[in-house]
C-alpha cells in the first residue's frame, strides 16, 4: 500500500484515553518478546502486530482525538504521516504491511498451511521494533 491515505472512518465514540492504548501496546510488546523466546511463534507474531496497531492508535488519539477503524498497520502509519506532514520510510511501511498478515494468520488455524516458524516470529518482532522506533522518532514522547 502506498503512503497515500484514503478516506478512513474514524471513531471517537466511547473515547478511551490514549495512555490506555500505549500501556496496552507496551504490554503486548513484552508478550511478543517473551513468546518469541519461549517458542510460541504464532502468538509472538500476533502480539507484534497488536503492539504496532495499539501504539499507532494511541498516538493518533492523542494527536487527532480519534482513531481509524482498521487493523491495517500500514493504513494507521499513513494516517499518522498525514497528521504530522511527514512521510513514512519505505522500510517501515514494508514492515507495517508484513505485520498485517499476522492479525489473521496467527489467530486462525485454517488461515495458513503450516505452523509458524521461528524466523517468521523473529521478523514480526523486528518489524514491530521498526514501527516503534519510527513512531518514537516522529511523535516524540508519546510513544
Amino acid at each position: 500500500m502506498s503512503t497515500a491515505v484514503k478516506d478512513i472512518t474514524l471513531s471517537s465514540h466511547r473515547f478511551v484515553s490514549y495512555e490506555v492504548w500505549i500501556r496496552k501496546a507496551l504490554r503486548f510488546r513484552e508478550y511478543a518478546e517473551e513468546d518469541l523466546r519461549s517458542g510460541r511463534y504464532d502468538s509472538a507474531a500476533f502480539f507484534a502486530q497488536q503492539t504496532a496497531e495499539f501504539l499507532l492508535k494511541g498516538v493518533l488519539i492523542k494527536l487527532t482525538g480519534s482513531r481509524p477503524l482498521t487493523h491495517a498497520v500500514s493504513e494507521l502509519l499513513a494516517y499518522l504521516a498525514k497528521a504530522l506532514g511527514r512521510p513514512v520510510p519505505e522500510d517501515v511501511m514494508r514492515c507495517a504491511e508484513a505485520l498485517e498478515a499476522h492479525y489473521i494468520q496467527a489467530r486462525y488455524p485454517d488461515a495458513r498451511l503450516s505452523e509458524y516458524r521461528k524466523w517468521e516470529a523473529e521478523e514480526a518482532v523486528k518489524c514491530m521494533d521498526a514501527v516503534w522506533r519510527y513512531v518514537r522518532e516522529v511523535a516524540g514522547g508519546l510513544a
